[in-house]
């Protein structure tokens, strides 16, 4: 037979009740104050007074009543509805992925109660996140199950957290949330971009990296050289220091007086505007000059069918025509894929016996021999599109000559020797 057990007695006081000699039950129910979900608790008291003291402190503070009050995720969702639209391609991505990593953390509370603090921890935790979910700290000997040797970095959190930024700001507009915790958290630190992507060359190993791909361009031998159109997409970046999809998107009509206008680039075989969505201007140098004549040339005489399009570097038909079938269209995409600078800079690497680069490493390399060639900074700044001093200096990098030349300097004017 089950035990018979008497129920607590109410003893006056709402939500407490008496469940035998020298012991009061404190049962509690509330509204979560960032979830607006019903929340119960219950604890055991030895007697009245310290019961009734017990249960303010489980109550806290209620929350006021809101009629516009939202939860983040339905929020959120809006938001991308109604600003998707004035978004391209490219930034539409990376806003949807960054709401959707806050939506999971964030979705059930409601946007006036996210508090910077709750920020700082989700941060904190997807440094410790690698993207497939698994928590970095239980990998074992530095990769992870999924093959991924680091968990998500400084760069791309602080992404997400400026795209918060812009979120809360349009939320404390619309009046559901009284001020915007994201600007109260700071970036993370990030270093130095590292790797291929990081790298800047010198002037000599940049001058030998020109000399490479023009000697690779004339190499018959199936499979070592460079085909003639990618040699010259590659002096066309070392020339501008444009960016990849920039350099896809550049059109004849882009020249106007003896100047390149760049203000588009390509993204997934579609336009767009430039990363800063700021045109701007490059003047066509006389090496510049020349490889354009050769590109403009080439593609009369071998009558490409991409000539057509009107851009300067179309993709082989080939190329164009396997994908189209690959994305099951009939419209043929002229656009060249972003990967078709990456083999053969590693066969100008190893012929220029130079450190790993990459296409942004060229970019890198203008701001160098620009500042080296004695280019004002403002100037500099124009003719690559960033917006700030922040952004340039990201992108510079002093070399081991202009740090001799800065020392021996100092040694002259300390010593008082003449030049």
């Amino acid at each position: 037979m089950p035990i018979k057990r008497d129920r607590p007695k109410p003893t006056g006081v709402p939500g407490i009740y008496q469940d035998g000699p020298e012991r009061f039950l404190v049962r509690v129910r509330w509204t979560d104050q960032k979830t607006g979900r019903r929340r119960k608790r219950e604890r055991v008291a030895t007697s009245l007074a310290t019961a009734v003291a017990l249960k303010e402190a489980l109550v806290g503070t209620a929350p006021v009543p809101r009629a516009t009050r939202k939860r983040f995720g339905a929020y959120a969702t809006r938001w991308s509805e109604d600003h998707g639209s004035r978004l391209v391609d490219s930034t539409k991505a990376r806003y949807a992925g960054a709401l959707a990593h806050a939506t999971l953390a964030f979705g059930e509370m409601f946007v006036d109660a996210v508090q910077a603090a709750d920020l700082r921890s989700w941060m904190a935790m997807m440094r410790r996140t690698c993207p497939c979910g698994q928590d970095w700290r239980k990998v074992i000997d530095g990769t992870c199950a999924c093959g991924r040797k680091q968990p998500y970095g400084a760069p791309t959190v602080n992404g997400w957290l400026r795209v918060l930024r812009v979120v809360f700001d349009d939320a404390v507009a619309d009046g559901i949330a009284e001020m915007n915790p994201a600007r109260a958290v700071k970036s993370l630190p990030e270093g130095k971009t590292a790797g291929k992507r990081g790298t800047a060359l010198t002037v000599r190993q940049f001058q030998a990296a020109l000399q490479a791909i023009v000697a690779l361009r004339y190499v018959t031998k199936r499979g070592e050289g460079i085909s003639a159109d990618v040699s010259r997409m590659l002096l066309v970046s070392a020339w501008t220091g444009v960016r990849r999809g920039e350099l896809m998107g550049l059109r004849w009509t882009d020249m106007v007086d003896g100047e390149l206008q760049i203000e588009r680039s390509v993204y997934r075989r579609g336009e767009k505007a430039t990363k800063t969505d700021d045109p701007r201007r490059v003047t066509i140098v006389e090496p510049l000059a020349v490889v354009l004549a050769e590109q403009r040339r080439w593609l009369i005489e071998t009558q490409h069918r991409g000539v057509g399009s009107g851009l300067v570097f179309p993709a082989s038909p080939q190329h164009a025509k396997a994908g189209a079938t690959r994305r099951d269209v009939d419209e043929v995409s002229w656009y060249r894929s972003p990967s078709v600078l990456d083999e053969p800079l590693r066969r100008v690497v190893k012929e220029a016996s130079i450190p790993p680069i990459s296409p942004q490493s060229f970019r890198r390399t203008w701001e160098n021999v620009l500042r080296e060639a004695g280019v004002d900074q403002l100037v500099r700044r124009a003719l690559a599109g960033w917006r700030t001093e922040k952004a340039q200096g990201i992108y510079a990098t002093v070399d081991r000559a202009e740090r001799d030349a800065a020392s021996e300097a100092v040694v002259a004017l300390v010593l008082g020797k003449e030049e």
